[in-house]
This record gives C-alpha cells, structure tokens and sequence, in this order.
C-alpha cells in the first residue's frame, strides 16, 4: 500500500554503550582466537588443546563461526526500528530483519505500557512475549505503545517518544 501524509516517524537504533563494550569486544576476541587457531594449527601445524579437531573439522569450524561473528557485529550496527504512522496504518521497519504495516481501523485498543525489556521480553530486538502474548518491536528504553487488534494479535512498539505515538494514533482512530 501507498504511504499516505506522514503523521508520526521515528528512528531509533541500538547504541547502548553493552553493545560497544561488550557484544563487539567478545565477538572481535573470538574472530582474533579462531585467526590464530587458524595460523597455529594449519600453517604451523600446531594443534590447539589436549584433543585438538582435525584439520578438516577445523576448517568446516571455521567457515562457520566467522562469517555468523562477522555477520553479528554488521547486524548490531546496522539494525534500526523505524515507526511511521499516517491516516490508515502504523509501519514498523526492523531493518534489516523485516517490515510491517498495521491498519489503523483493525486497533480494537492501545495503551501506553511500562515494560522492562529484558524480563518481559527477554531483551531487546524483534521479541515475542509469552506472558503479554505480544510480539515486540524494542530497540531501547521501557515504555512503547502496547496494541490490541480486532484479530486478538498484539504489538509493542517501544518508542523513546510513546507519549506522540499513543496521541497521533488516538486522534486518527477518533476521525
């Protein structure tokens, strides 16, 4: 469906400081370890531990775990929630993961919602939880507009600015 005038847009993406001193930092070490597993047991054929793989595990091994480090770090710095809402839907865009409309006249009803992410959703990201049986939108912070649909899906979107997010939605439900 076309996009219709824009009446909510925001962007939000990870840069909590975990993420710096943390995520990347692990996942670099691991690339740096398998890297010079690599040299000592395939260049220097010096095997690595007291019962070491053989040098095709080691490979396959290999393969594997860089490209899926590579790919974690790419994704923690490129992932971004945006939220759109105009006269007849919400978008929601968790890129690079996937994207979302909702119709505004399928809303059965919403709220403004405090959550933590990490007990109630199990943290932060595309999340599902079992409790709420809500699927969650949560790039960072605790409050997001929590929906209620006609069909008895529900969504959270967390949204550093849930306030004017829950009003744009209530004055376009009330046209």
């Amino acid at each position: 469906m076309k996009e219709g005038k824009i009446l909510f847009h925001e962007e939000e993406k990870f840069d909590q400081r975990w993420n710096f001193f943390l995520i990347t930092p692990i996942a670099a070490g691991m690339i740096i370890f398998q890297l010079v597993s690599f040299y000592y047991q395939l260049i220097l054929k010096k095997p690595i531990g007291s019962d070491p793989l053989s040098d095709t595990e080691f490979v396959i091994l290999f393969v594997i775990t860089i490209p899926i480090l590579l790919f974690v770090i790419w994704l923690f710095f490129v992932m971004k929630l945006t939220v759109k809402v105009d006269e007849q839907k919400i978008f929601v865009k968790f890129y690079p993961l996937m994207k979302k409309e909702f119709l505004l006249n399928e809303i059965e009803s919403f709220e403004i919602k405090e959550f933590n992410p990490i007990i109630d959703f199990g943290g932060w990201g595309l999340r599902y939880s079992i409790r709420w049986k809500t699927t969650g939108y949560i790039m960072k912070g605790k409050v997001g507009v929590h929906i209620h649909f006609k069909n008895k899906k529900n969504i959270l979107i967390g949204s550093q600015r849930a306030n004017e997010l829950y009003n744009v939605i209530k004055k376009q439900k009330q046209i």
